[in-house]
């Protein structure tokens, strides 16, 4: 039997179990194991990630019935020699935002964006699935500080909240980035960039010193900020696969 995680998220808006299988899994041994898995969860939606060129697998759980839905891209960056500052961003600088007072500052900003996961653009996923989860997940970052963070920039004139950024501390100096959104009346290129480095200064002042990131490659314009100027590395890509069931 594979290592499953159930996704709370996801199964408590499907109504059956969500379920995450380890990344790799071999197909030969997940065909014996998925009638038992199938009934021990009642699971109505089962994913893997599989790495990207290994075609076999791949190839295998399609004949089991898994659809392709994601193509991901896994990076990292080292801060040890990085030195960033956002004192030229001024009126705008980078708060830690955690708590109820600028949750809903923060989903106004998500409702403005167009949604660029998997769930947003499967034809067998209902309406405002996406929307919902999205939101989920953005408040349980907001309310599980220090585990998990949100940080935003904020005009220091106004205080509007006009880009944040979420993720989760895997050790005091090593973080995994989860979702980061800028308000629609902002140029996304720049405002991009100053959250990025505002976010940066932030963390490499917390001592971080090991930065992950997993993309989207729906997300082009991500992609884009992300590999151009900051120094970022790809370790891996994947593909995520998933299964449906009625």
């Amino acid at each position: 039997m594979p290592e499953i995680t159930v996704l709370d998220v996801e199964s408590e808006l499907m109504g059956r179990n969500v379920l995450s299988l380890e990344h790799n899994f071999p197909v030969i041994d997940y065909k014996t194991a998925e009638s038992s898995l199938i009934s021990t969860y009642n699971s109505g939606y089962i994913q893997i990630m599989l790495n990207a060129d290994d075609l076999q697998n791949i190839n295998g759980y399609e004949d089991l019935g898994f659809r392709f839905v994601e193509f991901r891209l896994f990076r990292y960056l080292r801060t040890a020699n990085l030195f960033v500052s956002s004192k030229s961003y001024y009126p705008y600088k980078i708060e830690l935002i955690n708590g109820e007072e600028r949750i809903e500052d923060a989903l106004i900003i998500l409702n403005q964006c167009k949604r660029d996961d998997r769930f947003s653009i499967d034809p067998t996923i209902p309406d405002g699935f996406a929307k919902k989860r999205l939101e989920l997940y953005i408040r349980k970052s907001f309310m599980s500080f220090p585990e998990e963070f949100a940080l935003g920039l904020i005009n220091n004139n106004t205080g509007e909240l006009v880009a944040f950024k979420t993720g989760k501390y895997i050790s005091k100096s090593h973080v995994l980035y989860f979702y980061s959104y800028i308000a629609e009346n902002k140029e996304f290129q720049k405002f991009s960039v100053m959250l990025e480095n505002g976010v940066l200064e932030f963390l490499i002042n917390q001592k971080v010193n090991h930065i992950e990131a997993v993309t989207s490659c729906l997300n082009v314009a991500e992609l884009n900020e992300s590999l151009k100027d900051s120094g970022y590395s790809v370790n891996k890509t994947m593909v995520l696969l998933r299964k449906i069931l009625s």
